[in-house]
């Protein structure tokens, strides 16, 4: 469920800002601090880009159609304007194509410690070509781990070592997706950064 991996995710995130040094939330710059966790919102959902029906999916494959077909009017009508960026466009295929070839089913590979991983090296890529601080790219990171913590509370579980092994891990405590109890757990945890997010800002 959507709103829940990002309810877990933003707790995830306040976690991080109470033990990362040089990451506060302040009510005088806050927007570090909103930038972070809109990050960490994304990267929440992240893992559920492998499935088109999920919100982030609907997104993803959107806008990756609307994007070819940008690309190829552009190389009909316009080839000299793609020759300008040519360099841009060619690293932007190479980092999309392992992403594409992830898509063969839900909770495979983007569930993994390997996606995990992959992600890290993107971040750091990103970090280094486009000068974006890594404290942002780190919330897309606590993203992606508080989601797949959420998944491992369920009964179905994850394949932590995709494409290594098949087997699904989950903790001695589950619950079904969508359950009541999910519903009572994500309520708490609203409750418990409202209240954390009240005492630092005021």
């Amino acid at each position: 469920m959507a709103p829940g991996h990002q309810v877990v995710g933003f707790t995830f995130g306040v976690g991080a800002v109470m033990w990362v040094p040089y990451a506060e939330v302040s009510a005088s710059q806050p927007f570090p601090t909103m930038l972070f966790f809109t990050f960490v919102l994304v990267g929440a959902l992240l893992p559920d880009i492998d499935t088109p029906s999920s919100k982030l999916g609907q997104k993803f494959w959107r806008g990756l159609v609307i994007l070819l077909g940008v690309a190829l009017l552009g190389y009909i009508f316009a080839p000299s304007y793609l020759n300008v960026y040519h360099d841009e466009l060619k690293v932007f295929i190479l980092m999309l194509l392992p992403v594409i070839g992830m898509m063969r089913g839900h909770r495979q590979i983007t569930h993994s410690v390997l996606f995990l991983l992959i992600l890290v090296l993107y971040s750091w890529l990103i970090e280094a070509w486009f000068d974006i601080p890594w404290f942002y790219l780190s919330g897309l990171i606590v993203g992606v781990v508080s989601h797949l913590f959420a998944d491992c509370l369920t009964k179905r579980g994850i394949p932590l070592a995709y494409p290594f092994s098949k087997k699904r891990t989950r903790f001695f405590v589950t619950f079904r997706t969508g359950s009541t109890v999910e519903k009572v757990l994500v309520y708490i945890l609203v409750a418990g950064n409202i209240w954390f997010l009240t005492n630092q800002l005021f």
